[in-house]
C-alpha cells in the first residue's frame, strides 16, 4: 500500500533529494515550504506521516508541531533538524513527536525511522497519547497521568479495567469502535472469555457514568456493530467508524458518517 509523506522542507536542495529517494520505496511525496502552511496543508488532505524541519528562519516546526497535535492529528511526526541539543529533542517528544534526527543525515536512515513510526503507528493509534494529560466530559473529568476518574471534583473508584475503557472511549468521541477492536486495544481479543468480558466491562463502565444531565447514555449501541462514546448531546448517528475492514449494513451506513482521515 503507498503511504503518502508530506515533507516540509524550505531547502529545495534537500527536498529534490529526499523526493528522488523517498519515491522509490512506496512513497507518495509532497512538500510544503514552510510549516505556517502546515495546518492549512492539514484541512485538504491528511498524510499517513510527515517530516517536520525545525530550526531554520521562518519555520518553527516545534511551534507547528504543538498545533498540530493540539488540532488532534495523530500521524506520525519525525522531526528533522541541524541542534543535536538535548532540550530541543525532549520538548519535541513531550509535544508528540515520533522522531528526531539530526541534519545532516543518511535518507535511507531517515526512511528506516520513516517506516519503523507507520509501523507502531498502526498498532497504537487507537491508545491515548502521551501529551494528553486530561479529559472532561459532563460532569466527569479523567486524569490520565493518575489514572483517576473525578464527578464534580470528588474522585469515583473504579477498577484499573473500568479506567483503561473510559482512556480508550474518551480518545474517540462519537467514532464507532466494534467489539473487535475495543478487545484488541485492551490486548483480551480471541476468545470467548474476552467476548463475555467485555459485556461486563460495558456494564460496569455504563453503572458508573449513568447518563448525560440531558438524559443521553454516555456509552451507546449501534447493534451487531459496536460501540459509541457519546461525550455531550449529540445524536450516535453522527459517529464515524474508525474500523476499516467492518462491513455494514445500508442502515448502518446511512447511520454512521466513515472519516478517511482516521481509517
Amino acid at each position: 500500500m503507498i503511504k503518502h509523506l508530506l515533507v516540509v522542507e524550505p531547502d529545495q536542495a534537500i527536498r529534490d533529494e529526499l523526493r528522488a529517494r523517498i519515491q522509490r520505496h512506496e512513497f507518495e511525496m509532497s512538500v510544503l515550504y514552510d510549516a505556517a502552511s502546515l495546518m492549512r496543508r492539514l484541512d485538504a488532505e491528511v498524510p499517513s506521516a510527515i517530516v517536520l524541519r525545525h530550526g531554520l528562519p521562518a519555520n518553527d516546526g516545534i511551534a507547528a508541531l504543538r498545533r498540530v497535535r493540539e488540532a488532534g492529528f495523530d500521524m506520525p511526526i519525525i522531526i528533522v533538524s541541524r541542534s543535536a541539543e538535548v532540550t530541543d529533542k525532549i520538548v519535541a517528544f513531550e509535544l508528540g513527536a515520533n522522531d528526531y534526527l539530526v541534519d545532516p543525515f543518511d535518507t535511507n536512515e531517515l526512511l528506516a525511522r520513516i517506516r519503523n513510526a507507520l509501523r507502531f503507528h498502526h498498532r497504537e493509534r487507537f491508545a491515548v497519547p502521551a501529551y494528553r494529560k486530561q479529559y472532561a466530559f459532563g460532569e466527569f473529568s479523567l486524569d490520565f497521568l493518575g489514572r483517576r476518574l473525578f464527578k464534580r471534583g470528588v474522585e469515583v473508584a473504579v477498577r484499573p479495567s473500568v479506567f483503561s475503557l473510559l482512556q480508550i472511549f474518551s480518545a474517540h468521541p462519537m467514532k464507532m469502535l466494534t467489539r473487535a477492536r475495543i478487545m484488541e486495544m485492551l490486548g483480551r481479543e480471541g476468545t470467548y472469555q474476552a467476548e463475555r468480558g467485555l459485556d461486563v466491562l460495558i456494564f460496569r463502565v455504563r453503572s458508573v457514568l449513568g447518563k448525560a444531565p440531558s438524559g443521553v447514555q454516555y456509552i451507546q449501541t449501534i447493534r451487531g456493530q459496536g460501540y459509541v462514546f457519546v461525550p455531550g448531546d449529540e445524536e450516535p448517528a453522527t459517529a464515524r467508524c474508525v474500523d476499516a475492514a467492518l462491513a455494514v449494513s445500508g442502515a448502518a451506513r446511512r447511520a454512521i458518517h466513515y472519516d478517511s482521515a482516521v481509517l
